[in-house]
Parts: structure tokens; C-alpha cells; sequence
């Protein structure tokens, strides 16, 4: 079975937790906590996998250039 991508779930995502470029520390722990809690689910939905992936590049991002 294929799941598909809906628009509208995303942007209900993107709205309640709000991703932006990391820049402080206590972002990037804020950043990783939704990760912590999006990896910690049975079964994510296409729109949560979308929203744990670019959660993870811009903590890769921010560990990268403040490491």
C-alpha cells in the first residue's frame, strides 16, 4: 500500500511546530526533541516523515557549522 502526501497535513505540521534555520543551542535541542518524539512513532505518517527529515538536515546543519 501507498501512502500519499497530503498537503494539507503538512502544512498542519508545519504550522504547529514552526522549522526554521537553527541558530541557538536551545533551538537545536528544541529541533532535536520533536525529532526524538517523531522517531519514537510506530507508524509516521508521509507528511511526518517529511518533517522529521528536514528537522534532521537542519540540526545536521546547525551541529555541523557550531561544532
Amino acid at each position: 500500500m501507498t501512502l500519499t502526501f497530503n498537503q494539507d497535513k503538512y502544512k498542519q505540521l508545519l504550522t504547529q511546530y514552526q522549522p526554521k534555520l537553527i541558530r541557538t543551542e536551545a533551538e537545536n535541542e528544541e529541533a532535536l526533541l520533536v525529532i526524538e518524539d517523531l522517531m519514537n512513532r510506530p507508524q509516521r505518517t508521509p507528511e511526518e516523515d517529511e518533517l522529521y527529515e528536514l528537522l534532521v538536515f537542519l540540526v545536521e546543519k546547525f551541529e555541523t557549522e557550531f561544532y
